[in-house]
């Protein structure tokens, strides 16, 4: 049932307006539960459809969603001007490239000296004795 441009119709059209992109029905309803429920927000869009104040697609997955966009009228006493859009993000400092070029691993730590002396030594594995076998390559 139809009811006209309502207080609620233009709610909805100010917040899909601000917040930008497409909402489908239930997205919407799960944003505003318990302010309208699944059947009144189906009927704002639609309302707000018809009057060319929303533009709809089908989506697969989705279903139908909404948006306003610029071929989109805008409600009757709301501005025509865009809404003032979110504040550029900073910069994110810089980081080399690591994809390109050749790298280049960092000097090897020192060490105190006899550290490496087991490597010398032979040792036993099931009683027989065995050199030193490094796993590092």
């Amino acid at each position: 049932m139809d009811k006209g441009l309502t207080v609620d119709c233009a709610a909805l059209w100010a917040f899909i307006r601000k917040d930008g992109g497409w909402w489908s029905v239930l997205r919407l309803t799960r944003h505003w539960t318990p302010t309208y429920s699944l059947g009144e927000v189906e009927e704002i869009l639609a309302t707000l459809h018809k009057g060319d104040f929303l533009e709809c697609q089908t989506l697969h997955r989705a279903g139908t969603v909404y948006a306003v966009t610029s071929k989109c009228l805008p409600l009757p006493g709301a501005s025509t001007s865009a809404p003032a859009a979110h504040p550029a993000p900073a910069m994110a400092p810089t980081r080399p490239d690591a994809m390109r070029g050749a790298f280049v691993p960092p000097p090897m730590p020192t060490s105190r000296p006899g550290a490496l002396d087991h490597t010398h030594c032979p040792s036993l594995m099931q009683g027989k004795r065995n050199a030193y076998r490094s796993t590092a390559t």
